[in-house]
């Protein structure tokens, strides 16, 4: 198995992965994705990182690809960041509301399999990613390079679906508690996506 197709695998595997979850199919106030989704997610992340770990069948697969210097930080922390992100857009134009079969193809073909190509030839990245200046400890205590990239899918998942509804409603008529909850979570949240940045980045040259 390359890079390459080990990158196929990942984007597959992370599509059962959504398909298996209770994700909402329209936009549903934050209190669904803490208190619904989020449960879902810890009750199966211990056999999910079984799963992402039993499909490498080759004892090396972060090797230095063949990216030159000015790689800067299209790292695989930050176009693994992007690379989720991706698959979680296009899961939700094929299965929510607002279908756009189309549109998902069309970030599979044009933005997807570039992304894949790039974390085929990078090489690991010198530069610190985790650097917000926050008050908020560190708080994910991931060991591999699968917990990392498990943490990384949902946690982009929850902040996808907690900020959802504020895209198709008005911000100004939201009840005052609702927001101050998406301020909490989302600074909690973002944290812990930069920290997952990190981790992927530095666990994936180790397998």
């Amino acid at each position: 198995m390359n890079k390459k197709n080990y990158f196929l695998k990942l984007y597959n595997y992370s599509f059962n992965l959504l398909n298996s979850l209770p994700i909402a199919l329209e936009p549903l106030p934050i209190n669904y994705a803490l208190n619904i989704l989020k449960p879902a997610i810890d009750k199966i992340q211990e056999d999910e990182i079984l799963k992402i770990h039993n499909f490498r069948t080759e004892k090396k697969i972060g090797t230095p690809g063949n990216s030159n210097n000015w790689q800067g930080l299209n790292s695989i922390g930050m176009l693994m960041d992007r690379f989720t992100i991706l698959i979680i857009r296009e899961w939700s134009l094929k299965n929510k509301v607002h279908k756009n079969h189309k549109k998902a193809k069309e970030i599979y073909k044009k933005q997807t399999l570039d992304i894949i190509e790039a974390m085929t030839h990078t090489s690991p990245g010198t530069s610190s990613m985790n650097t917000k200046i926050t008050n908020i400890k560190q708080s994910l205590d991931y060991s591999t390079w699968e917990e990392s990239f498990f943490g990384m899918i949902t946690i982009n998942l929850i902040l996808w679906e907690a900020q959802e509804v504020l895209y198709i409603k008005d911000i100004a008529q939201l009840p005052s508690e609702e927001l101050r909850s998406y301020i909490d979570w989302f600074s909690k949240g973002n944290i812990k996506r930069n920290e997952c940045i990190q981790l992927c980045e530095e666990y994936f040259w180790t397998i």
